[in-house]
């Protein structure tokens, strides 16, 4: 996977996918950040919504705690009508743990297709914004408004050192802590790699 520039098509087809990410992130703890990005208030064309749902893998974020040591994360964003998008994640506690998983609807906040809203457990509200994305698709660089959590989502499942190290640089240029980052494994051979985040119940302790 090759980490490509920011582009205003890409963005604009990435507006409306930024709602279902919201998923990702939101809790109510997480300390705030600096000043927004700025935003830019866009029309997402409909065809290329169609394009960009399906399937993410998490390859890293800074998580909030309900997210820390969850192994093969990923994300499946569905078009649900009327500017909402349907959330479906799924991850493991460890490569031996059986799959867990949640759903949630994700709206536009605002006039904005950059900034969307979801209410965690129906109870708890979040924002979700879309601060990079590919040319080609193939990344998605994001945060959530006013709290110190972030992602960094691919379509790949396995990607290369040098190809995240890129996207590490890029995150890190919109004023998030790098410190904090933590790649996700993705696959097995992946667990306890430097880098990576240790698995909530590793597979070595079993």
């Amino acid at each position: 996977m090759t980490a490509k520039p920011n582009h205003r098509p890409a963005l604009r087809m990435f507006h409306l996918l930024a709602a279902s990410a919201l998923g990702l992130l939101l809790a109510a703890c997480g300390a705030t950040r600096g000043p927004a990005v700025a935003e830019h208030a866009e029309t997402v064309p409909a065809q290329a919504l169609d394009a960009l749902m399906g399937n993410w893998h998490v390859a890293a974020r800074v998580p909030w705690f309900g997210e820390r040591g969850r192994v093969a994360h990923r994300v499946r964003f569905t078009a649900d009508g009327d500017g909402h998008v349907a959330v479906h994640r799924t991850w493991r506690k460890g490569f031996a743990e059986p799959e867990e998983s949640d759903d949630m609807t994700a709206r536009r906040s605002g006039h904005s297709d950059l900034v969307w809203s979801v209410r965690l457990f129906g109870v708890v509200p979040g924002k979700l914004r879309i601060l990079e994305v590919a040319e080609d698709g193939s990344w998605m660089l994001m945060d959530a408004q006013g709290r110190d959590i972030a992602w960094i989502l691919t379509r790949a499942q396995v990607v290369e050192d040098a190809a995240y190290l890129e996207l590490e640089k890029r995150i890190g240029r919109h004023g998030i802590n790098t410190d904090k980052l933590r790649r996700v494994p993705q696959v097995p051979a992946q667990e306890g790699k430097l880098g990576f985040e240790p698995a909530a119940a590793p597979t070595s302790r079993r």
